[in-house]
Formats: structure tokens, C-alpha cells, sequence
């Protein structure tokens, strides 16, 4: 499990679920009527637009596959959109 762990996931990871968190976390901090799925839409566009962007953290992870990553980002904020708005 551990080499599994090690193989797929980095702590590059670990930051943007943690950066995810944290910034949900302040957006209804500093807004508390904001609905919690727009604060994720918010927080995961913004990470899937980092992870796109970032060449040092694209290289650093680049026998990871990034890409994948902004895949998971985008998905999350489509489905955060989703619940949203309604659609």
C-alpha cells in the first residue's frame, strides 16, 4: 500500500488537498452565507489553474502524471458547479 501510496501521490498532493480545505475554510470564514459548493468551485478551479500553470510543480511530478491531476481538480470543480447551480 505504502509503495502504492509513493508511486501515485505526492506531497504536492498533500498541499492542494490541504490548500482545497484551507481555502473553503476561509472563503466561509470570511463569508458564511456563501454556499459551501461555491466555495469548492472556487477553490478547485483554482488548483486545477495551478496545477495547469506551475512548470516546477508539473516537473517535479512528472513521473505522476500531472495531467491526471488537473483532471481530478476539474472534475471536482464541475461537480461543485453542478450542485451549485443546480443543473
Amino acid at each position: 500500500m505504502q509503495s502504492w501510496i509513493r508511486r501515485f501521490l505526492s506531497v504536492d498532493d498533500l498541499w492542494s488537498v490541504l490548500g482545497y480545505s484551507f481555502i473553503i475554510i476561509l472563503t466561509r470564514a470570511a463569508n458564511p452565507a456563501m454556499d459551501v459548493a461555491l466555495a469548492s468551485l472556487l477553490a478547485s478551479g483554482m488548483l486545477a489553474i495551478f496545477w495547469l500553470a506551475s512548470v516546477s510543480v508539473r516537473a517535479r511530478n512528472r513521473e505522476r502524471r500531472p495531467n491526471v491531476r488537473i483532471l481530478v481538480w476539474g472534475i471536482v470543480a464541475a461537480v461543485s458547479a453542478w450542485v451549485a447551480f443546480g443543473m
